[in-house]
């Protein structure tokens, strides 16, 4: 048994608690393995269910590595091979009928290259990516800056939460509550983590006096298991105790929209909206051809197949394949604008006719990020492609930290 259990958080929250120690000596019918099918020690988890998902460009000379059924479709994770001297790690979402429909650079997104992706996995209650950046190695060889655990927003591409360094290597799993999740390397310190699966806060947080190289979930009546094997074989059982939090899977979460503008990538230069996403729908307007990537339309709902897009009063369906999109909102800075008014206009620049000031290019609803890479000039905050600005009133956001 642990000879020290440490709990962070109220005594009336749910915890992670110490329920039973098995020892070395506890026969495998208690836990599947079914979390690590390449085996235990091996830090990578490598399960292949599907091998004929197509690559994409982003994929090319990378190899597959993870690909698992999910609720919308098939996750693709890929890496180069584990002999590489650098890293690089993709996770490709495709559709049901093995379409790639997004494409994540997971290195980008965290602005991280020295660290390896050690275990992916997808909340189908929220559409969420969870993965970490691990140390593969000493902490103190990179500054003790790794093992951190990433909540990602596929659909609306931006981050929702990240642990501090030093929380998540090896596996983590997950359930409509909760993550569960261990960092440990020989000499170094050693803890079990049980954090909130909406926000990343640590409800328990449990030292180990040997590395987690397994976890699995079972649920045992009204009671949920949490088994865990350490380096040493050993198997120790653990149960969440406390005041019931509500569920990730019954609690809604309203995520803040993304602004994104949208433009046509066909070669007449415009793309049709219609009043429908179908070729049979009534033509209501048109998006244009990007002019050095500003485009002149808002994306209102990304599908399949078919987006749901404003240009000007016109509010219709354009078709992905001709569609092409910029976030505004990249979730890199320190900050971000936050639109504050219940519609939130935002301005654009117009060579032709600037007379009173910067003509309308859209408008966004409260609650919206809109840039978390902007300029200042006096009474504006401005968002720069190549040749052109889109500006917001600064008195009409709000700006706050990530």
């Amino acid at each position: 048994m642990l000879a020290l259990l440490m709990v962070v958080g109220l005594a009336s929250a749910q915890r992670l608690v110490a329920f039973k120690g098995y020892g070395n000596k506890w026969g495998e019918e208690k836990v599947s393995t079914k979390n690590k099918p390449n085996g235990y020690i091996y830090r990578l988890r490598v399960e292949k269910q599907c091998t004929d998902l197509p690559p994409v460009a982003e994929t090319k000379g990378l190899e597959l590595f993870i690909s698992e059924q999910i609720d919308t479709g098939w996750l693709g994770f890929y890496r180069l091979p584990t002999s590489a001297d650098d890293y690089n790690f993709v996770v490709v979402i495709y559709n049901r009928d093995k379409k790639p429909v997004s494409t994540i650079n997971l290195c980008d997104i965290t602005n991280n290259r020295y660290c390896e992706v050690q275990d992916v996995r997808w909340d189908a209650d929220n559409h969420w990516l969870l993965f970490n950046m691990a140390c593969p190695s000493y902490a103190e060889q990179i500054g003790g800056k790794g093992s951190k655990l990433y909540c990602y927003d596929v659909e609306q591409r931006r981050m929702v939460w990240e642990t501090d360094y030093l929380v998540s290597n090896d596996i983590f799993i997950l359930d409509h509550d909760f993550v569960y999740c261990s960092y440990g390397f020989t000499s170094e310190k050693k803890f079990l983590y049980m954090l909130d699966k909406l926000t990343g806060k640590v409800y328990s947080k449990l030292p180990m006096t040997y590395k987690v190289e397994y976890m699995e979930l079972q649920q045992k009546g009204n009671r949920k298991m949490l088994y865990v094997v350490d380096y040493n074989n050993a198997l120790f059982t653990f149960t969440v105790v406390g005041k019931p939090a509500p569920s990730a899977a019954t609690t809604t979460k309203k995520q803040p929209e993304v602004f994104t503008v949208v433009f046509t990538t066909s070669d007449d230069g415009f793309l049709n909206v219609r009043s429908q996403p179908s070729n049979n729908g009534t033509i209501l307007g048109q998006v244009g051809i990007a002019f050095h990537g500003l485009g002149n339309g808002v994306l209102r709902e990304r599908g399949e197949k078919w987006s749901k897009v404003s240009v000007g009063e016109v509010t219709g369906w354009a078709y992905n394949k001709y569609l092409g999109y910029q976030d505004w909102y990249d979730g890199t800075g320190k900050s971000m604008l936050v639109a504050l008014r219940d519609v939130t206009p935002i301005y654009g620049e117009d060579y032709a006719d600037q007379t009173e000031g910067y003509p309308l290019f859209t408008t966004v609803k409260k609650g919206t990020i809109i840039a978390d890479q902007y300029d200042e000039i006096e009474g504006y905050y401005v968002l720069k492609t190549a040749h052109d600005y889109l500006f917001i009133k600064k008195g009409d956001v709000e700006v706050k930290p990530r």
